[in-house]
């Protein structure tokens, strides 16, 4: 490989994946984490009101107090099933939904899909977002489907996630597009090159 491509593609995985995942996973600090245990199918939340979950289960509901200054949020879930997997023998998938809202207004709401035949830990990134202004948020997660045995779940705050600037990964892409090119051009001219005259 010439020195040239090689260049090209160092900085290509610098600025194209390598700065797209600094941003999604290693920027930002963690502000607060919330250990969540408890499940039932319906809650009272601070403000009286009551959550009722027909589908499902909910995780007791977590104040988060945010404010634009933390900008970007963003929320990462870490499920703990242990060693043992956490699905029934057919199953493959379980089903969660997350939201957070400001009173009855809906910030963010996502599905959630995890590996039921894997066990350990499963980490989803929920997020990042922009927050509007200063207030205290209702975080939920619901499980919906079959109700099954409960994983230990923490919530992570991370504050100050940075958001990947589209020009530098797609300049590190096409970085990485010009090495491929150059490196299979190469070798199509050192295989004509060897063939037998």
């Amino acid at each position: 490989m010439r020195p040239t491509v090689a260049l090209l593609l160092m900085v290509g995985l610098l600025l194209g994946p390598g700065y797209y995942a600094y941003c999604l996973y290693l920027s930002g600090r963690t502000s607060q984490t919330v250990e969540m245990t408890e499940r039932a199918s319906r809650w009272v939340t601070p403000d009286g009101s009551i959550l009722r979950f027909a589908d499902g289960v909910a995780y007791k509901p977590v104040v988060l107090t945010l404010t634009p200054g933390m900008n970007r949020v963003a929320l990462r879930l870490h499920f703990s099933f242990g060693d043992k997997t956490i699905g029934r023998e057919n199953e493959t998938v379980r089903r969660y939904q997350a939201s957070l809202a400001q009173f009855d207004h809906t910030i963010l709401e996502r599905p959630i899909t995890l590996d039921a035949r894997r066990p350990g830990t499963q980490s989803v990134d929920v997020g990042p977002m922009e927050i509007p202004y200063p207030a205290d948020y209702l975080f939920v997660l619901e499980e919906t489907g079959d109700v099954q045995s409960a994983p230990t779940v923490s919530l992570e705050v991370m504050e100050n996630v940075e958001t990947p600037n589209r020009t530098v990964v797609w300049t590190g892409m096409v970085l990485l597009i010009v090495a491929a090119i150059v490196t299979v051009r190469d070798l199509v001219v050192t295989a004509r090159g060897r063939r037998p005259g």
